[in-house]
């Protein structure tokens, strides 16, 4: 949440960056070369790269345990060209069964340390270590108010689509800025959390993404969608931006479905419906009570397979029943940044759910149905 919203500026024209025509957007799948939209991850892409100007990177690892509870932990660097760049991290746990629901959001001083290879990191509080095969991290956060102790291991292979990245304004040579996403789309996941002085024990099904956004969020998108599904035999991804009005205010999305541990699909012709919306009084936004996710693609190729690719679609209708939580994000960025942008931005806020639902898969002439938990991720970002 932080990694979106921590790099607002202190002037106006980077706050609403609007101009007078709609601006080129270059997507993941423009940048595709043979069809496929699986790209494997190279030994480079989880390096961090702490990129000069407007930029946050950040990685965030997503934990489904067995019992039903939910966490996630996330490392954000952000540079907005100014001052020097800022680090924090966010945590959340949440666990019906103990009535556990905590959030936490810190910030710390600068001190970010990376590793010669430049894939692992120490911070003040928070260390994250990947093993010389580029299959486990090691996950640690010491700090007063948060314990973590976390391995993750990734099952199958991590994917981008294409390049990696959305451009936006141009091409590589010419854009204004980009959005990059690297993913883990299904790991093991075993290790405790120590929230307010009390331990959980968390064994159950991860997935991890490695983000960098190379200009100021509010001037990327209007809106973003997030689903991360997990069951015993699948797990499916999906990400989608919608982007300004400068950028033509386009839905770009990618998604992946990992079935019996494989990775058996990227695609990008996927979709979010937002069903029977009702008006929170609060934050005056239309929230939905049920979403309709679709994803639609091809079989990864395989090297040396010279079969057709097969066929795959999902469907998920999930009913919107437990609310995790509702942050409204200018309560949880610095006050003199508050000031400045609250006039120009749309009231930004996150909503995040996590809700039993039912996915049908097809590949091929296969069907499965699978039951699991999903969480999802509706944001608010601006109107521009």
């Amino acid at each position: 949440m932080a990694s979106w919203f921590s790099q607002l500026s202190s002037t106006v024209s980077n706050v609403t960056g609007l101009g007078g025509t709609v601006e080129e957007v270059r997507t993941y799948a423009d940048t595709v070369t043979d069809g496929q939209y699986f790209s494997p991850l190279s030994e480079n892409d989880l390096k961090w790269t702490l990129a000069d100007g407007s930029s946050t990177e950040n990685q965030v690892f997503y934990v489904t345990t067995k019992t039903g509870a939910f966490a996630f932990v996330q490392l954000i660097h952000s540079n907005i060209g100014i001052w020097n760049p800022t680090i924090s991290f966010t945590c959340r746990f949440f666990d019906p069964n103990s009535k556990t629901n905590a959030f936490k959001n810190i910030n710390q001083t600068y001190n970010f340390k990376l590793s010669e290879d430049r894939r692992s990191v120490k911070t003040d509080h928070f260390n994250i270590t990947l093993d010389p095969t580029q299959t486990t991290y090691k996950v640690e956060i010491t700090h007063p108010e948060l314990v973590v102790s976390l391995d993750f291991t990734r099952v199958d292979r991590g994917f981008k689509v294409g390049e990696g990245k959305t451009y936006l304004g141009g091409d590589q040579s010419s854009a204004a800025g980009f959005v990059s996403h690297k993913f883990w789309p299904r790991a093991v996941a075993k290790g405790t959390f120590i929230v307010d002085k009390v331990l959980h024990e968390v064994e159950g099904d991860g997935m991890f993404i490695h983000a960098i956004q190379g200009m100021q969020p509010q001037l990327i998108a209007s809106n973003w969608n997030f689903c991360d599904f997990q069951s015993d035999d699948a797990s499916l991804s999906m990400m989608q931006f919608q982007t300004t009005k400068q950028y033509g205010a386009v839905n770009i999305n990618q998604g992946s479905i990992v079935l019996n541990g494989k990775l058996v699909c990227v695609s990008v012709e996927n979709h979010v419906e937002l069903l029977d919306l009702v008006k929170d009084e609060d934050t005056e936004y239309d929230i939905p009570k049920k979403i309709k996710l679709t994803w639609k693609g091809k079989t990864i190729k395989e090297e040396g397979d010279e079969s057709p690719a097969k066929d795959v679609s999902v469907t998920m209708i999930v009913t919107i029943k437990n609310l995790v939580d509702k942050i409204d994000v200018l309560n949880e960025i610095p006050w003199f940044l508050k000031k400045l942008v609250q006039t120009f931005v749309v009231k930004p806020y996150i909503y995040q759910w996590l809700d039993t639902a039912t996915a049908e898969i097809v590949v091929g002439d296969e069907k499965v149905e699978t039951e699991g938990r999903c969480f999802q991720e509706l944001v608010f970002v601006s109107q521009f």
